[in-house]
């Protein structure tokens, strides 16, 4: 599989949902067990989160937005621009204002 097809694929992932049958699986027993606890008269308020595996909850989390995170960020994306356009060398870094 090639880096294109790779890409093609996650970015199907995250449009419509898992490829793979065991994580579809996953998610629809979780909506089942949803739908129970709401049916049975459960005044809380659980979401799909509460019902998934362990590992599906940590894939889950929101990322951290906080100031060094995002400057992160955009300064490896100045990096990637800077590969693509001009020759190998020093790459300039990201002035705080």
């Amino acid at each position: 599989m090639t880096s294109a097809e790779l890409t093609d694929w996650t970015a199907y992932e995250r449009v419509y949902g898992p490829v793979l049958v065991h994580d579809r699986i996953d998610i629809g027993l979780a909506q089942v067990c949803l739908v129970l606890v709401k049916l049975l008269g459960q005044k809380s308020k659980h979401t799909l989160r509460d019902f998934l595996p362990a590992w599906w909850q940590e894939l889950m989390k929101k990322p951290r937005r906080d100031e060094t995170s995002v400057l992160q960020g955009f300064e490896a994306l100045m990096r990637m621009a800077d590969e693509k356009e001009s020759p190998p060398g020093p790459s300039p870094t990201l002035r705080r204002w």
